[in-house]
């Protein structure tokens, strides 16, 4: 290949060119009018005609004119076009041939493209089709000589003895031709991913660094260099060095020569684009528009397209709707300017697909500092882009999730040093950023101490969040009680810890609230279950020796009232057990215990009519209070002859009685403590009702019943066992 082959685009092949055309036509009129017009439509065209097959064939093998493309008529009388291209094809497999006929017809056609004739063109009545000819012989000589020059280069690629290197930015080889490992004695596969400081000796490395790379980062390094061979021998090469805008490292080697002349720098270059791992394109700088004239197999897999149509075109043609302006403009810039440059941008496959393609092109010079060609590297680095933009967006949704959050959030390293806070932490201590960052843990936390701190951190597990109290010294003096939930995290390789504080003040508050309520109510519950029980059953002992000795009308009020009073003791008492305690959640079995909480009532005559199967969670000795406060309420207010009736709702059960109902006026009031119509009622059964609804998280509501008496309608709320379960399966 010559330093400056010709150009695969329209602009190499130069119109001054002339294209020699062999026309095979029976008339000879005919043929002399096709060559007059064909002549006339391009001045660089040469036509030879011949009217007979054989002479043609004779004339195609024998002539100092090296034909560039042939003319055929179909129908002859000594044979037809198909039969000549079969000739033509023993010697001249690619040599463009149109088949120019008046017999034309689909049968012909598909025969002749089945048979690979380049173009197939049926004669007309008009002017017109001569023009048409000759752009059908142009083009396809033109993709003729294309296609010959570009395997010429291929070949001289491979042919070459010259070796050829990329390195990342990182030194490490990513390719290198075969010419390259045999120099240095390696299979190709042993030196790909290898460090370029292992083919040098130890002692040359710190030169490499110190001369050779910032040389070739100035624009290009060139000399000789020893190599260490695999066999460890050592190597003097001609060596050529340059930078790429990105930081890859192009470098080429050849055996030593006193001859300048032998060199092809275009060669040694071209041969970088063989078996790439990425996809490469050479482009001529002084053709117009730039065109591609070589691009590998990566760069086709890459976009979709064929080589053919490729080759003479602008790199541009892979840009579509949503490419931005700015990376064009670089590129464009660098190009215009004669520089390198790397840009990610927005490219389209051949079906239109969308991928994202990170070029880099870098201009290739020979050894006068003239510009030859651009050489550009193709990328396709979609799942790369798509995963920025996952962090890009995940990073913005923590962000807001740490400047916005209501907690205060803090992150600290194994030392316990404040490396970050969110604004939270900021407002609710009183400090800025800058007077929290730098801090100690310990210096906020009143609580830490940094010894068991640190021991806790170095053996806390990664990824498993803890959680405890702490107080947070504000800059006031002042303390919050807070809850913190700490996280172990590596962040970009760090041992980084996440504490995310809640302020519990209120929650301490309500804490200290119901200790002291619960204390008074313990006081409560010892008083009325020892002082005053006490009192009332040595009242009520006395009152029988008193009955014993004396008759008088007084003794039956003072019984009744003594009875009230233990009534009253025994209600409240239930009052403050009903949701203090620990409630135990079991399978309940609702016929069972309204037989058992009937039998501890004094019912007398009432009856009770149970019409659910239904087994319940819940705890079972407030259920009981439920039962007994509610069969007791029924007898209070409906009589001693009362009829009781439990059955099954929706959601639930009904407690529901025949008696008189109660008043719509005292439907607001009925659960309120004290409360009451009967005469010798303590006012609190229905309160324990609601108090016992209220602990299981149920609703009670009152309705008539089918008898206009009263209805008590219990709503589970997810409280019912599957039907037919056994206690331990509810």
């Amino acid at each position: 290949m010559s330093p400056n082959p010709p150009s695969l685009t329209a602009s190499l092949l130069s119109r001054s060119k002339t294209i020699d055309i062999l026309h095979l036509e029976d008339d000879q009129r005919f043929a002399d009018l096709v060559a007059t017009y064909l002549e006339r439509e391009r001045d660089h065209f040469a036509v030879h005609t011949e009217t007979d097959p054989q002479d043609a064939l004779t004339t195609l093998r024998d002539s100092d004119t090296a034909f560039d493309c042939i003319v055929s008529d179909y129908d002859m009388p000594e044979s037809n076009g198909l039969e000549v291209l079969q000739r033509v094809r023993e010697n001249h497999p690619d040599l463009p041939f149109v088949l120019f006929t008046g017999k034309g017809s689909e049968e012909i056609a598909s025969e002749a493209i089945t048979a690979g004739v380049t173009e197939y063109l049926q004669k007309g009545g008009g002017t017109e089709q001569y023009q048409v000819l000759a752009n059908r012989i142009q083009n396809a000589v033109e993709h003729y000589w294309a296609e010959r020059y570009l395997d010429r280069g291929l070949e001289a690629i491979e042919t070459a003895h010259d070796g050829i290197a990329i390195l990342s930015n990182d030194g490490e080889i990513e390719y290198l031709n075969s010419a390259y490992a045999e120099l240095l004695g390696y299979e190709r596969d042993e030196l790909v991913g290898a460090h370029w400081e292992t083919l040098y000796r130890d002692a040359d490395v710190d030169e490499i660094y110190d001369v050779l790379l910032p040389a070739a980062r100035d624009g290009r390094w060139h000399g000789q260099t020893s190599f260490v061979r695999k066999d460890r021998t050592v190597i003097d090469l001609e060596h050529t060095l340059s930078y790429t805008d990105d930081g890859s490292l192009i470098c080429t080697l050849s055996k030593p020569t006193t001859d300048d002349t032998v060199e092809t720098e275009l060669s040694v270059r071209e041969r970088a684009m063989n078996e790439a791992p990425v996809g490469i394109t050479l482009t001529d700088p002084h053709a117009e528009d730039n065109p591609i004239i070589y691009a590998n197999d990566e760069f086709t897999s890459i976009s979709g397209y064929e080589r053919d149509e490729v080759l003479g075109r602008n790199c541009r043609f892979l840009q579509g709707e949503q490419t931005r302006d700015e990376p064009v403009a670089n590129l464009r810039a660098a190009v215009e300017n004669r520089e390198s440059v790397t840009v990610e941008l927005r490219n389209y496959r051949a079906d239109g697909t969308e991928f994202w393609n990170r070029v880099r092109i870098a201009p290739l010079f020979d050894d006068n500092g003239d510009i030859e060609y651009f050489v550009g590297f193709q990328d396709d680095v979609t799942k790369k882009k798509t995963h920025e933009e996952q962090l890009r967006s995940q990073a913005a949704r923590l962000e807001a999730l740490f400047e916005h959050s209501p907690d205060m959030i803090a992150i600290h390293d194994a030392n316990g040093v404040i490396c970050d806070v969110n604004g939270r932490m900021c407002t609710k201590l009183g400090y800025t950023e800058d007077e929290i960052i730098g801090k100690t843990v310990w210096e906020l936390d009143a609580a830490a101490d940094p010894d068991r701190a640190r021991s806790f951190w170095e053996s806390l597990p990664t990824n498993v969040p803890q959680r405890f109290e702490g107080e947070l010294k504000r800059a006031d003096g002042t303390t919050v009680p807070v809850e913190i939930h700490l996280i172990r995290l590596a962040l970009d390789g760090k041992d980084r810890f996440v504490a995310m504080d809640r302020d519990i003040t209120e929650q301490k508050k309500r804490q200290t609230e119901l200790v002291e309520q619960n204390e008074r109510l313990d006081h409560f519950t010892r008083i009325v279950s020892h002082d005053l029980r006490n009192p009332i059953q040595l009242a009520q002992g006395r009152l029988e020796l008193l009955q014993a000795e004396c008759d008088s009308d007084h003794i039956a009020d003072i019984e009744n009232a003594l009875d009230r009073m233990e009534a009253l003791t025994e209600d409240l008492l239930t009052l403050a057990r009903v949701g203090t305690a620990a409630m135990e959640i079991e399978a309940v079995a609702l016929d069972e215990i309204l037989r058992e909480c009937w039998g501890t009532v004094a019912t007398k005559d009432a009856t009770l009519a149970v019409e659910t199967d239904r087994t319940i969670a819940t705890d079972r000795d407030q259920l009981k209070q439920l039962f007994e406060n509610l069969f007791r309420n029924a007898i209070e207010h409906a009589g001693e002859t009362v009829t009781v009736t439990v059955g099954e709702t929706a959601d639930g059960f009904y407690v529901e009685d025949d008696g008189p109902g109660i008043p719509e006026s005292a439907s607001d009031e009925i659960f309120e403590a004290g409360y009451t119509t009967a005469e010798n009622g303590t006012g609190f059964g229905l309160n324990i009702v609601s108090r016992v609804v209220d602990a299981h998280d149920w609703t009670v509501a009152i309705t008539e019943g089918a008898e206009g008496g009263a209805r008590f309608e219990i709503s589970l709320q997810n409280g019912e066992c599957e039907r037919g379960s056994s206690p331990t399966e509810c």
